[in-house]
């Protein structure tokens, strides 16, 4: 009978010390890798990919913001310190990340720079998340880095990517049906923000030098202003693409002019909306677009 105690006791402290040595050294499954993204695009993103095994901090979160008028705090520097994954446009649409990220004591960390990854350059149009094929890129790279950090998810990190491309697919549809009915359709821009997006659908683009100036702080010219105007007053476009964050007086009449020529205003936003997802928030721009050149089209048959 000792020895038979001797053994249970001896077991017992044999489990103890077995659940002792996983708790310490074994990967937990309540661990989160820390991200911060500079736009909630990619935070939210990051989020919806990662779920319950990622922290995500994003930093330019408001879209009723201006993100030009952006300047760092130390809170936002010490979390960006402390990430384990750093996201940024890049393209120098956010320049302050660079000073953030350029701290000689600053951890190593994994930074994503989405300019980079999609090959684009300083002096491009900087606003990438309207170009089609940026997020599912940018989604797969997220995902590589997420198995990195942590293999013991890597079954539900693919999932989730997996999910996310499927879901996405919409997206490539919806651009390929409105390029079936409004290709060449000629449209004007108070800025370039979806420009990408607009040439992937094939439409004519009027008034770039004028958006590269206003995205730019650079007072357009007197020519360049008149151009804008006339293109409203005598309907050589079909719909004006509003930037909702950047509002200035000149921005505001001339969307007032292009109401009054009953040209049809779409509103886009630099930041995502709360409470929206990537994809439907893109839809609804998408939708937003389709429903404006379809009704400017009805206009024009009715008063033909």
């Amino acid at each position: 009978m000792k020895g038979m105690k001797a053994f249970k006791k001896s077991k017992i402290v044999y489990h103890c010390c077995y659940l002792i040595f996983a708790f310490l050294f074994l990967p937990q499954a309540n661990a989160t890798i820390n991200i911060v993204a500079a736009e909630n695009i990619y935070g939210n993103i990051a989020k919806e990919l990662g779920g319950p095994y990622v922290n995500v901090t994003s930093i330019l979160n408001n879209p009723s913001q201006d993100p030009h008028l952006f300047t760092t705090t130390p809170s936002i520097a010490q979390a960006v310190s402390h990430a384990d994954i750093v996201i940024y446009n890049g393209a120098d649409y956010d320049p302050w990340m660079k000073s953030l990220l350029a701290v000689e004591d600053q951890p190593k960390s994994s930074i994503l720079n989405v300019a980079s990854l999609m090959k684009i350059k300083t002096g491009d149009n900087p606003h990438i998340w309207y170009l089609p094929t940026t997020i599912p890129f940018f989604a797969k790279t997220l995902v590589m880095t997420f198995i990195q950090y942590d293999p013991q998810h890597r079954s539900y990190y693919e999932k989730q990517l997996n999910q996310f491309t499927q879901s996405y697919q919409i997206i490539f549809k919806t651009i390929a049906q409105l390029n079936r009915q409004y290709k060449n359709k000629p449209i004007i821009a108070t800025e370039p923000i979806f420009n990408y997006m607009a040439e992937s659908i094939g439409l004519q683009i009027h008034g770039k030098d004028f958006q590269i100036n206003m995205m730019n702080d650079v007072p357009p010219t007197i020519s360049q202003i008149k151009a804008f105007e006339d293109d409203l007053y005598h309907h050589n476009v079909e719909v004006l693409i509003y930037n909702e964050q950047v509002i200035n007086p000149l921005t505001e009449h001339l969307r007032s002019l292009a109401e009054k020529e009953h040209i049809p205003v779409v509103g886009v936003n630099e930041m995502m909306p709360a409470n929206m997802t990537y994809i439907h928030w893109m839809m609804q721009e998408l939708t937003d677009l389709g429903n404006a050149l379809a009704n400017h089209s009805k206009d024009l048959n009715n008063n033909a």
